[in-house]
C-alpha cells in the first residue's frame, strides 16, 4: 500500500526532515472547491477503504530497498522514517454514504507534518474514485422510481477498481452487483444473467433457454434480444413458462421495445415476468424512460456508472490547513493556506453545521472554526475515523447506503433530477473565518437556474435573454468598521442577500457573480507610507488578499457562480479588470460572453467609485446595463449624483 504513492510524497519527507517540520503537528483537509457542472450535491464514499489503507500503509523491507535500489531515497535517516512509518494521529471525516457540497471537510488528518503528508496519494486516490462513482450511482437512484437497479461495470473499469466501484454503487443506492469479489468482501448482494455469446453457441434461442432453465430455473433472466426481441419473448415463455422470472433488453429503442415486450408478456399469460433493460445506461436515460412511464422493472448500468457519468473523479484536493510554529504535541496550530486565483484554500481546522430550514430540507453547509456551536437542530456530518492510529469507526456498505439514503431525503425535490434547479443545492457559509474567493463552481449553461431553462423552453428556446448579477466589491473594508468604509455597507450586504436568495430572485438571474478588490501589490493605489491619502488618487491600505478586510460582508449570504478578483497589482476599479478566482486569467467580459449574456443589472458599493466603473465598462461592453440604486451606498451625495447621471448618460439604466 506505501508503494501506491507519488515520488513526490517521499521528496517531501526527505526535505521537511532535513528542514525540521516533519515532526511538527500539522493538520491537513480533504475537500473539493467546487461540485461537477451541474451537480446539486457529491455522495462521499471511500472513507471505510481509507482506514483500511492507513492501517496497511506500511515500508517494509522490500518497499525500502526498492526506494533505495531506485535512487528515491538514501539518506540513511529517510530511510529509517520509513522502516518505521506508523501513522499515529487522528482523522476525522465525514462517513460514507454521507452528502458533501463545495468545501466541505470531507477528511481532516491530524498528525505530524511527514507522516500525514505521505498519505496524500492514497487518501484521494480513493476519495476521487469512490465519490465518484457513488454520486452517480445516487443520481440514477434518485430518478429510478424504487426501481431494482444492478451495478454491472466490472468490465469497464481496472479489476481493483471494479471492486471498490461495486461498493461504492452499492453506498449510493443500486441494488445488487455482477462482481463476485464484491460480494463476497463486502456482502453485496450478487446476480447476473447469460450474455448473447451464450445463446449463440447453441443452435437456436430455445436450445440456450432450455439449458439455461434446467440449470437455473425458471426465475432467471432470460437475454431475449439476440435476434428478435419479440420473437425472443414467445420462445422463453414457450420453454420457460408462464412464470418465467425477467427478460432482459439490452439494444434498440428501450422505450418501444419494452412496452411491446409488456404488452406480449401480458397476452402469454406471463404477467408476473419482469423487464430487465440495459445498454449504455446513466442517471438521464434512465429519467426519460421513467418520465415516459416505461414499463421496466430493474436497470442495469456499467459504463457511465464505474466512470462517474461524465466525471471519473470528484475533484477532491488534499491540503495543508495548520502547521505548528514549533516541536511538540502541545505546540499550537498556525492556520495556512493558498491565495492562488482558481486554487484558494481556507486555513485552519474546521467543523461542520449543517443546518435545516423550517421545512425540515438542508439548508446550509456552515463551516467554522473548533469550538464554535451550531444551532441544535443543525446536523454535524463529521465522526471520529482514527484515533492515535487505531481505527475509531466501523461501517458496511449496507449502513452507508442508508445514510445516503436519509440525508438525500434533506434535498428538495428539485435538486435530485438529471438538471437540478441549484448547483449546489445549498450553500456553503463561512462564520468566524474568510470564504474562499468562489465557494461555487463556474458551471457554464449546466449550472444555471432551472427557473431560466424553464423560461427559455416556454419562450420558444431562442428568445430568453441571459442575465446576470454583478454584486461589486460588498467587502468588510468598505462596510462600517472596516479601513475605507461607506455608510450602509452593511445594510447594502444585507438587501442583495434578499434581493438574490437561493431562487436568484425568482429565475430573473441566470447567473450571479462577484468582485472583490484583491490588492496584493496595487502601486500607488495605497497612500506611501508616513503620508496622507489623497482620496482622489491614492487611499489608505484596504482589502489586502487574505485578509478580514477584504472578506465578503458577513450580511451577504449569496450563493455565486463566480468570484472575480481585481487590483492585485493596480488600482482596480471596474469588476471588469477582474480574474476569475476559479479559472485562473479569465475575464469578466468573456466569462459573461461564453455563457450567452447580454444583460447586467450591477449593484455594490460604491455607487461613485467601483459600481459606476463597472456599469460604464459593462455598457462599453455592449450589455444591457443597468444599476439597482437601491441595493447600492455611495461614498457622497454630490458624488453619487454625479455619477448616476454620468451613467444614465451612456445609456446605463437608473433603477
Amino acid at each position: 500500500m506505501a508503494l501506491k504513492t507519488d515520488h513526490y510524497e517521499i521528496t517531501m519527507v526527505a526535505s521537511a526532515l532535513q528542514s525540521g517540520i516533519a515532526e511538527r503537528r500539522a493538520v491537513f483537509e480533504a475537500f473539493a472547491r467546487r461540485l461537477p457542472a451541474g451537480r446539486a450535491y457529491g455522495v462521499v464514499a471511500g472513507a471505510d477503504r481509507i482506514i483500511d489503507a492507513i492501517e496497511r500503509f506500511r515500508f517494509d523491507d522490500e518497499a525500502v530497498d526498492h526506494l533505495v535500489g531506485a535512487g528515491v531515497v538514501s539518506d540513511p535517516d529517510v530511510v529509517e522514517w520509513l522502516r518505521s512509518y506508523r501513522f499515529s494521529g487522528d482523522v476525522t471525516g465525514y462517513p460514507d454514504g454521507e452528502l458533501f457540497f463545495p468545501y466541505s471537510p470531507v477528511l481532516t488528518v491530524e498528525g505530524t507534518f511527514a507522516e500525514c503528508v505521505v498519505l496524500e496519494t492514497v487518501v484521494l486516490s480513493i476519495l476521487n474514485y469512490d465519490c465518484a462513482v457513488a454520486s452517480a450511482a445516487a443520481r440514477v437512484r434518485d430518478v429510478a422510481h424504487g426501481r431494482l437497479l444492478i451495478e454491472g461495470g466490472g468490465r469497464r473499469a481496472d479489476p481493483d477498481a471494479a471492486v471498490a466501484a461495486a461498493r461504492a454503487a452499492h453506498i449510493g443506492g443500486f441494488d445488487t452487483t455482477s462482481n463476485l469479489e464484491a460480494g463476497r468482501r463486502y456482502g453485496i448482494p450478487t446476480g447476473g444473467t447469460t450474455a448473447h455469446a451464450f445463446v449463440l453457441a447453441h443452435a437456436d434461442e430455445r436450445t440456450a433457454f432450455r439449458a439455461q432453465r434446467d440449470a437455473l430455473g425458471t426465475g432467471s433472466t432470460y437475454l431475449v434480444d439476440t435476434f428478435d426481441v419479440l420473437e425472443g419473448i414467445r420462445r422463453a415463455v414457450q420453454v420457460v413458462g408462464y412464470d418465467i422470472g425477467a427478460v432482459r433488453i439490452d439494444s434498440g429503442n428501450l422505450l418501444a421495445a419494452s412496452i411491446r415486450a409488456r404488452t406480449l408478456l401480458d397476452s402469454l399469460g406471463a404477467e408476473g415476468c419482469r423487464i430487465v433493460a440495459s445498454g449504455d445506461l446513466d442517471e438521464f436515460r434512465v429519467a426519460e424512460l421513467e418520465e415516459a412511464a416505461a414499463p421496466i422493472d430493474a436497470y442495469l448500468v456499467g459504463t457511465s456508472l464505474v466512470t462517474g457519468s461524465g466525471h471519473p473523479t470528484a475533484s477532491v484536493v488534499y491540503k495543508l490547513v495548520a502547521i505548528a510554529d514549533g516541536a511538540g504535541a502541545g505546540a499550537p496550530l498556525r492556520a495556512v493556506g493558498k491565495l492562488s486565483p482558481g486554487k484558494t484554500t481556507v486555513g485552519g481546522r474546521k467543523q461542520v453545521h449543517r443546518t435545516v430550514d423550517a421545512d425540515g430540507y438542508w439548508k446550509a453547509e456552515v463551516l467554522s472554526p473548533v469550538g464554535d456551536t451550531g444551532p441544535a437542530d443543525a446536523h454535524d456530518p463529521q465522526v471520529v475515523l482514527v484515533a492515535a492510529g487505531e481505527r475509531a469507526w466501523q461501517d458496511d456498505p449496507a449502513a452507508a447506503r442508508r445514510r445516503c439514503a436519509e440525508r438525500r431525503q434533506g434535498l428538495r425535490g428539485e435538486d435530485r433530477v438529471p438538471h437540478p434547479r441549484r448547483s449546489p443545492a445549498i450553500p456553503t457559509e463561512w462564520v468566524g473565518m474568510e470564504s474562499p474567493a468562489a465557494t461555487e463552481s463556474s458551471n457554464g449553461a449546466e449550472g444555471r437556474s432551472r427557473q431560466a431553462e424553464q423560461a427559455q423552453q416556454t419562450d420558444g428556446g431562442g428568445d430568453a435573454m441571459q442575465k446576470a448579477l454583478i454584486i461589486v466589491d460588498v467587502q468588510n473594508d468598505f462596510c462600517e468598521g472596516g479601513s475605507l468604509a461607506v455608510e450602509g455597507g452593511h445594510a447594502v450586504a444585507a438587501s442583495i442577500t434578499d434581493l438574490v436568495g437561493l431562487d436568484r430572485a425568482e429565475g430573473r438571474y441566470d447567473y450571479v457573480i462577484a468582485s472583490k478588490d484583491w490588492h496584493i501589490d496595487p502601486g500607488e493605489h495605497y497612500a506611501a507610507s508616513g503620508t496622507n491619502p489623497d482620496f482622489v488618487t491614492s487611499w489608505p491600505v484596504h482589502c489586502a488578499a487574505g485578509t478580514q478586510g477584504a472578506a465578503f460582508s458577513p450580511n451577504l449570504q449569496v450563493a455565486l457562480d463566480e468570484v472575480f478578483l481585481k487590483g492585485q497589482y493596480s488600482s482596480g476599479y471596474s469588476s471588469f479588470e477582474g480574474v476569475a478566482g476559479s479559472s485562473e486569467g479569465v475575464g469578466l467580459r468573456d466569462w459573461l460572453a461564453e455563457r450567452g449574456v447580454e444583460a447586467v443589472d450591477v449593484v455594490g458599493i460604491a455607487t461613485d467609485y467601483c459600481v459606476r466603473a463597472t456599469a460604464l465598462a459593462a455598457a462599453e461592453a455592449g450589455f444591457d446595463t443597468a444599476v439597482l440604486v437601491a441595493h447600492c451606498a455611495g461614498v457622497a451625495p454630490d458624488s453619487t449624483a454625479a455619477a448616476l447621471e454620468e451613467m444614465a448618460s451612456v445609456g446605463v439604466t437608473i433603477v
